[in-house]
């Protein structure tokens, strides 16, 4: 069964929400299950995530601590993006981006630990940053053991002006869409057995352009 919630902006004015969606069941219970099985069989290949500032990426706890995948996930990796571009038309929709026809995905599998968490920031890249790419539409899908073995980690959407949110539970096999541009943070994760199979894992996906040279 596959349940559909749309959260459409609730005013007309700049203090609003941007668009955004979500999709329960977005991969299916098998592959949902495959792909847990591959993280937690990959632990020693996970790292502590960074964050790009103007000039390089750096690992900065104070904004952000999880983990992020750096070995190779290609069979995973393909089966996302091939699912996320089938659903393409309703993912960008559901962002408020109608119509838009990414250049490529971008694509990071991470998982967060008791404690992990991502203070409020948003996914596009300024016109500062020395990057190729733009990102448009953001997406994350989450994973977890079942029943759920952490609290917390939930995901915060913030109007761009104004002190309207909207937060939004990790469920298992979830994929949340919104605009990259959308302020948005992740809640401190809680989990008690400290097990990395326990862990809150998830598929962070962008939807992006090529930058035109200046």
């Amino acid at each position: 069964h596959r349940d559909l919630h749309s959260f459409p902006t609730r005013r007309s004015s700049d203090l609003m929400l941007s668009s955004h969606h979500i999709i329960d069941g977005f991969l299916g219970a098998r592959a949902a299950r495959e792909l847990l099985a591959f993280a937690v069989n990959n632990h020693a290949e996970f790292e502590p995530a960074r964050i790009y500032d103007e000039t390089r990426a750096k690992r900065d706890d104070a904004l952000r601590t999880s983990l992020r995948f750096r070995g190779s996930w290609k069979t995973q990796e393909e089966r996302f993006q091939a699912k996320a571009l089938e659903t393409l038309e309703e993912i960008t929709r559901g962002a408020g981006h109608a119509g838009f026809c990414p250049d490529k995905l971008g694509l990071e599998l991470a998982a967060h630990g008791d404690g992990g968490r991502f203070r409020r920031h948003i996914d596009a890249v300024t016109a500062k940053q020395p990057q190729k790419w733009d990102r448009v539409v953001s997406t994350v899908y989450y994973f977890s053991a079942q029943p759920a073995r952490f609290s917390g980690g939930n995901l915060v959407l913030h109007a761009l002006i104004g002190e309207d949110r909207v937060t939004i539970e990790p469920r298992h096999d979830r994929l949340v869409i919104f605009s990259s541009i959308a302020p948005h943070e992740v809640t401190p994760t809680r989990v008690p057995s400290g097990a990395f199979a326990d862990f809150r894992f998830s598929i962070n996906c962008w939807f992006v352009r090529a930058r035109s040279p200046v």
